[in-house]
């Protein structure tokens, strides 16, 4: 058998095999071993892996191989399903955690009727609060930094976790996925947001950046005709600062003012 092709080209060959087929190994020692869909996922890779490296040993052949057009549409054929399988697996994986991680739209919308617009919670009570979300009769999200204080509460309640643990919830300033999990959770049927965590907020973003979170949010729960409800504790806000949200939303002390007492 005589080479076809420069040396350089049957070495990057070979070493591209190698590694195809050691990853193949490496995936395929890991199916069955954790729970799905990470299970899903490495069963796709190993086999699009698989595939790539037949199409790869394949390309080893036709570096002796005169007529090659054969070989080389298999090929392709071989790299188009590997790259196909790669991607769905992927894509099906992220979607996955997604799901874990950001707040489900809530399909349900309830009987209970919230006045919409944006308000201040600055009552300091957690208790009420945490009574007040358990038993209103409408999806509810709440974005906190102590996903615990509202765990159990009924299936109406989401929690979105801001936390710097970033595969368990969301990043501290990443402001951007939060209003779009918002906005998301608001247009599947949400009518209540909570924020509890305004203060950590702050302080891994400035003021500016957080008030214009806070009045996008408003202005997407009016549309949606749901409300927003910012837990605030005046003693750790500048006298500017609260002065400046209160422009925007409205102070409440007893939440079940919240409620529209007729339709």
């Amino acid at each position: 058998m005589e080479l076809n092709v420069s040396i350089w080209v049957f070495f990057i060959d070979v070493v591209l095999f190698i590694i195809l087929g050691y990853s193949t190994l490496y995936v395929a020692k890991r199916m069955s071993r954790y729970g799905e869909p990470l299970n899903r996922f490495i069963v796709v890779v190993a086999v699009s892996l698989f595939t790539a490296t037949i199409g790869r040993a394949l390309d080893i052949v036709d570096d002796f191989t005169e007529n090659v057009a054969p070989i080389v549409s298999v090929e392709w054929v071989l790299y188009f399903l590997s790259i196909i399988g790669i991607a769905y697996g992927m894509l099906s994986y992220i979607s996955h955690i997604e799901r874990i991680i950001l707040p489900v739209p809530s399909k349900a919308p309830g009987s209970a009727k919230l006045s919409s617009g944006g308000y201040l919670y600055m009552g300091g009570s957690t208790r009420e609060l945490v009574e007040f979300i358990s038993s209103i009769d409408a999806p509810v999200l709440v974005i906190t930094r102590s996903p615990w204080k509202y765990e159990n509460l009924g299936e109406h309640v989401q929690i979105l976790w801001v936390t710097q643990v970033t595969d368990k919830g969301i990043g501290l300033t990443k402001l951007h996925v939060v209003i779009e999990s918002a906005v998301k959770f608001l247009r599947g049927g949400g009518r209540l947001i909570v924020v509890d965590c305004l203060e950590t907020l702050i302080l891994y973003n400035d003021f500016t950046a957080i008030f214009r979170f806070l009045t996008a949010l408003k202005d997407h729960a009016v549309e949606t005709k749901s409300a927003v409800l910012v837990v605030v504790d005046k003693e750790t806000l500048k006298e500017r600062e609260l002065n400046v949200l209160l422009r925007e939303f409205i102070p409440v002390r007893n939440l079940k003012s919240l409620l529209k007492t007729s339709a």
